[in-house]
């Protein structure tokens, strides 16, 4: 059996980050709905999360300087605490301009952490097997959102929709302790 390394580190942070995002897809128009907003703007909360995030990644990477793996570690951890902070901001979602925001800050989040993310798995899997790691990777992807859906629809059906946001921070949290974990330990 091969021991766990640390691209495995960077893949369970992954899917939970995966998880934290994909258990409110299911019921997100419902959400939306909850807090005075129609399904329109549900719509348009996801397009600006997707409009935002390619934006943001677009600007952030598209430079032709050479960055050291300090300087993408550091990039890294700030996207990853930026998305954080986007996630938690479902606490105090009230109306679909706070939404609007929070989804702002995931997509920096995003743009900022996932390029150096990939960047830091690929030189991990590279080390190992890099289809199976790859595979490992965009399976695991799968298998979580796939999973998240249900355990999303569920917990509202069951608890609410505050026991599903505090799911959302509290797993988002563990991934972002997974990545600190990462970056202290190649930092050895």
């Amino acid at each position: 059996m091969k021991r766990f390394n640390l691209g495995h580190v960077l893949l369970l942070s992954y899917v939970i980050s995966t998880f934290s995002e994909g258990v409110i897809l299911p019921v997100y128009a419902i959400f939306v709905q909850g807090i005075g907003g129609n399904v329109l703007d549900a719509g348009i909360a996801m397009g600006i999360f997707l409009a935002f995030d390619g934006i943001f990644t677009f600007f952030i990477h598209n430079k032709k300087k050479k960055r050291t793996h300090k300087q993408r570690i550091k990039i890294m951890i700030e996207g990853w605490f930026v998305w954080l902070v986007g996630i938690s901001f479902y606490l105090v979602i009230s109306n679909k301009w706070t939404l609007f925001a929070a989804q702002i800050f995931i997509a920096l989040g995003n743009a900022l952490a996932d390029p150096v993310y990939d960047e830091e798995f690929s030189d991990n899997a590279s080390k190992l097997d890099p289809e199976k790691e790859w595979g490992l990777f965009e399976g695991g992807k799968s298998i979580v959102g796939g999973i998240s859906a249900v355990a999303g629809g569920a917990i509202v059906a069951v608890f609410g929709f505050n026991v599903l946001i505090y799911t959302m921070v509290v797993t988002a949290t563990i991934s972002c302790i997974l990545v600190v974990y990462y970056v202290k330990k190649v930092k050895k």
